[in-house]
């Protein structure tokens, strides 16, 4: 039997997919970025869209056009404090809100975590300095629209030299970050963060086994770290790295280890208080306020007053959270951090005294 043919498409459902075509080919032809006076901003939205009634994640790069630079093409501004204002223009009558951006890990990087309360068409307005600003439409849409979400353009490639290492014997890890947009082709350029070009948590599945390293990259593309796993079990690395131009990305591998399993000698908590923040609500980024005890000699530690690293019961979710800049008291610190899904969070805090890195463990809950 004959197949039956498919039906040809009326005009209107042609010129529909034309003019859907025409608009995703000028979505890709132009940018998002603007310019205002010497300086250039480029906007970067979340992969898988803008959605109303949720938190969202937008960052911006700003750079200046004045100063070229050899690496980057445009210095990256940091210690700005541009103002986001956003809007709706098909409904004056809607007030604007503002969001205060703060600072991503890679300089020239900044954020903001907007709540929209229903979708549409609304406008971002960032001000650098007075008279130089940029305007960007943005649409959001109903979250009950959510869509599958779309793979990460950035991937982890985690092998190790021997490639079945077993605890107690000294191994080679080899990370390779893949662009999925180069046809995975090895990045090879990466901005700084907080004065490492990648930091490594390393983490047991039981959770019971933490370490902050920061491998040293080569010119082939891969950052290698020589690592001795003191016992066996199921493992996760998280690389918190950022691809030239790119902004910051949460990067994960597993790695089994061969070996007795068990627990490393518990960490310390009394060496912070928790003010605030011990249950958090879920989704919402909130001021987690952490005091160190002992005042003494607090450095800063890798361009922060202080980390928070944060990982779910699940042992794959991830948060790493640093302080709010400036106050007169160094041994507070407030951190802004958002718990993606409900849940029990183990939490390490970091810092510096005279010289050496002192790490708390807490835990949080999400509901």
């Amino acid at each position: 039997m004959a197949r039956k043919a498919n039906p040809r498409p009326s005009r209107s459902a042609r010129g529909a997919l034309l003019l859907a075509l025409l608009a995703c080919a000028a979505t890709a032809a132009e940018p998002m970025r603007q310019a205002a006076g010497p300086y250039r901003v480029t906007l970067r939205l979340p992969a898988d869209g803008l959605y109303a009634q949720e938190e969202m994640q937008i960052e911006f790069r700003i750079e200046d056009t004045t100063r070229p630079d050899p690496l980057t093409v445009y210095t990256p501004v940091i210690r700005a404090t541009p103002a986001a204002v956003i809007d709706m223009p098909a409904m004056p009558g809607m007030p604007a809100f503002t969001e205060t951006a703060h600072a991503e890990g890679a300089p020239g990087d900044y954020g903001i975590h907007p709540t929209f309360a229903h979708g549409g068409e609304f406008r971002l307005r960032i001000a650098i300095e007075p008279g130089n600003a940029v305007e960007f439409p943005l649409t959001v849409l109903d979250g009950a629209a959510r869509r599958k979400r779309v793979p990460p353009r950035y991937t982890l490639e985690l092998t190790s030299d021997p490639k079945k290492p077993k605890a107690g014997e000294v191994v080679e890890l080899r990370l390779v970050v893949r662009d999925r947009e180069d046809g995975r082709a090895a990045v090879t350029a990466f901005d700084v963060m907080h004065e490492k070009l990648l930091h490594l948590i390393v983490v047991r599945r039981d959770l019971a086994h933490f370490a902050h390293e920061h491998p040293v990259l080569g010119p082939d593309g891969v950052f290698r770290l020589r690592y001795t796993f003191a016992s066996g079990g199921e493992y996760r690395v998280f690389a918190d790295v950022a691809p030239r131009a790119a902004g910051a990305q949460i990067l994960s591998a597993p790695l089994s280890v061969a070996g007795k399993a068990e627990a490393d000698a518990e960490m310390p908590s009394g060496l912070v208080e928790l003010v605030s923040g011990g249950q958090v609500p879920v989704g919402k980024t909130s001021p987690v306020t952490i005091r160190i005890k002992d005042a003494a000699n607090l450095e800063a530690y890798l361009g922060a007053a202080g980390h928070l690293i944060l990982i779910h019961e699940d042992a794959v979710t991830f948060v790493h959270s640093h302080p709010d800049v400036g106050g007169a008291d160094r041994a507070t610190l407030v951190f802004q951090a958002r718990f993606p899904k409900a849940g029990v969070y183990h939490a390490w805090v970091q810092f510096q005294r005279a010289g050496t890195v002192q790490t708390a463990a807490l835990r949080f809950v999400a509901q």
